[in-house]
């Protein structure tokens, strides 16, 4: 629930705007034709897959800008990993380690951060990382983690909003013999499908460069096209049978609630971190920026479905909330000369499950907004984490490797993504609640909302003053200006 005087401003907005349904331009919202109901038209881009066995555990990667169609014949400046927008998507195979290669041909710095990897502080790619015009960062990844659906793009400080923008982002697609042994769908870009989702304002069928408002800077860069592994208005060709989505929300600021025509219902399989115990039947799925879930879906009966999403409004917009605008993701096409060989298997892990009674150390974040305070890149920042906007120099939080610690995480005015670098952790609790099913699995990134969000987290890979981690809103205009800490993780805190 909301506090009092929340309930009482809203429910006097919902009023005021019920009253109002024929004259919405007082209010100053631009209404979007944006529900794109219209025929599905271009086939859905697949993101070339790198298989890191295949390439002998050796990848060589570049950062490069390039000109991409959206639309035919309308060319937009963008970036890519090795191709003119987004990138590929690497498989990764547990207790294996690979080496990449990230050149920089961009005409600027930037850094490769794993989100979602498990790995030590000076391999995760963060700010301190930076690759410089013309330079190569080359790392060598150990997997240690169990299967799961991760991502790759820049965390340069300051310009990570604008470089995952341009279309610097890519895939990480982690497998162990867990998955390699479950009777799921598998077959890549067939009825293993990833969705990277995006949304892009486009004029005249080209993508309009980056930039932000006053009003954009505080609620996050929210767009009007949706793009989906960048295809707008895509479809998909499947084989009839069970299909599983990868889903990733790869927006900068936009929330989605994805649901399919008809209000089906779809399972829950997996989460940032690796599969849930067992299949979740969900009719809905909320995401937020830097979220991972995979989904799967019964096609069985030979019938096309489309993926819908209702855009999830800023919490002070009332006219969003009374009148939610509905996308369409992407039409699922069933192909009934194709049998796929995948099943829903009742049973898909076994999550050690971390105790509240085992928490060595509780600490308190707060999310805040309207903060001028100073940040780490000469400007007066409006966010913050407990009063104090990011800087380079400065180690917010020291952490003893191996502990199980509890995170208690605030805000002050709008909801957050929060994502934490290294490790992955649980939900003890959100909104004064225990985690709902869909929820009780690995994560590395969550919704915080009104009241506190709990999560439960050991920390098992070493991260030094030259190459801490970071923990930030998600929202990338929010990280870029301030709301982003720094923590060690050592023997000794």
């Amino acid at each position: 629930m909301n506090p009092p005087n929340e309930l009482t401003r809203r429910k006097a907005l919902k009023g005021l705007a019920a009253s109002a349904l024929a004259g919405t331009s007082m209010f100053g919202f631009e209404r979007s034709a944006h529900a794109q109901f219209f025929a599905a038209g271009s086939r859905l881009n697949i993101p070339p897959l790198i298989d890191s066995r295949a390439s002998n555990n050796d990848i060589p990667i570049t950062m490069q800008s390039g000109k991409h169609a959206f639309f035919p014949n309308k060319w937009s400046d963008t970036a890519g990993f090795g191709q003119s927008f987004l990138g590929p998507a690497i498989r990764l195979y547990r207790n294996q380690t690979t080496r990449l290669g990230f050149q920089n041909l961009l005409n600027e710095p930037t850094s490769v951060h794993g989100h979602g990897l498990h790995v030590p502080g000076w391999l995760d790619g963060g700010p301190q990382a930076q690759i410089d015009p013309g330079q190569t960062w080359s790392v060598e990844l150990p997997i240690v983690q169990q299967a799961s659906t991760n991502w790759f793009h820049p965390h340069l400080h300051g310009s990570t909003s604008r470089q995952v923008h341009s279309g610097l982002a890519g895939l990480y697609l982690i497998e162990d013999d867990n998955s390699l042994n479950l009777p799921i769908p598998k077959t890549y870009g067939l009825d293993d499908i990833p969705l990277i989702v995006q949304d892009r304002d486009f004029e005249g069928g080209v993508m309009v460069p980056y930039s932000v408002t006053e009003r954009e800077m505080m609620n996050g860069k929210r767009e009007d096209t949706i793009l989906v592994n960048g295809t707008v208005n895509p479809f998909v060709t499947v084989p009839q049978g069970w299909v599983r989505l990868r889903l990733l929300n790869g927006s900068n600021a936009r929330g989605y609630e994805f649901h399919l025509s008809g209000k089906e219902s779809f399972y829950k399989i997996a989460t940032e971190g690796g599969f849930l115990d067992e299949p979740v039947e969900m009719t809905s799925l909320r995401m937020v920026p830097g979220e991972r879930n995979e989904i799967m879906i019964n096609l069985s009966d030979g019938k096309s479905r489309q993926l819908l999403s209702k855009l999830v409004p800023l919490d002070d917009d009332v006219l969003e909330e009374l009148f939610p605008r509905t996308a369409r993701v992407l039409q699922i096409r069933v192909d009934g000369t194709k049998r796929g060989q995948g099943q829903l298997p009742p049973r898909l892990n076994s999550i050690e499950r971390l105790r509240r009674q085992d928490v060595h150390v509780v600490r308190d974040f707060r999310l805040q907004m309207e903060h001028r305070g100073q940040a780490g890149h000469g400007m007066h920042s409006m966010f913050a984490i407990n009063g104090k906007a990011m800087h380079p120099g400065r180690i917010d939080e020291r952490v003893r490797k191996g502990d199980v610690e509890l995170w208690r995480v605030t805000r002050d005015e709008m909801d957050h993504p929060f994502h934490l670098h290294g490790a992955s952790f649980q939900i003890h609790a959100q909104r004064r609640r225990a985690p709902r099913p869909e929820d009780r699995g690995w994560k590395d990134t969550v919704e915080v909302g009104y009241g506190w969000t709990e999560l439960l987290v050991r920390f098992e890979h070493e991260a030094n003053d030259q190459f801490p981690y970071m923990y930030h809103c998600h929202i990338l205009e929010h990280k870029d200006d301030g709301m982003m800490g720094q923590f060690t993780v050592s023997q000794f805190n």
